[in-house]
């Protein structure tokens, strides 16, 4: 019997990589439901078990095709639309999460 496999996975996927593995920084946890949907966006696109508000996003060596994917699923997730560049220059996640924020606010004008 094999091991099942989670909603948006294959069986070739493998499982995340612990943060701290790669980021040395002290983790803080997102606050608020926003927060937690953002990263948990970018901790699966990134391949990491969790991502904190103060790490970044080359913290887990991302990419530019890895902003790319971002930003679609990051929409998906919040209906909010963001370019790769916003990634790449807004990379520590308590600043995409502001950016993100303010998205919400110039929408409804």
């Amino acid at each position: 019997m094999s091991a099942p496999v989670r909603p948006g996975t294959s069986a070739n996927t493998p499982p995340p990589r612990r943060r701290e593995e790669t980021c040395e920084l002290e983790y803080r946890a997102p606050e608020g439901e926003f927060a937690t949907t953002v990263a948990s966006v970018v901790a699966g696109v990134l391949g990491v078990d969790r991502v904190g508000m103060d790490d970044s996003f080359y913290d887990f060596g991302g990419t530019s095709l890895q902003a790319i994917s971002l930003c679609v699923r990051l929409e998906k997730a919040t209906g909010r639309a963001i370019e790769p560049v916003d990634v790449l220059e807004h990379d520590v996640l308590r600043d995409l999460v502001l950016l993100l924020s303010r998205a919400s606010e110039d929408d409804r004008g």
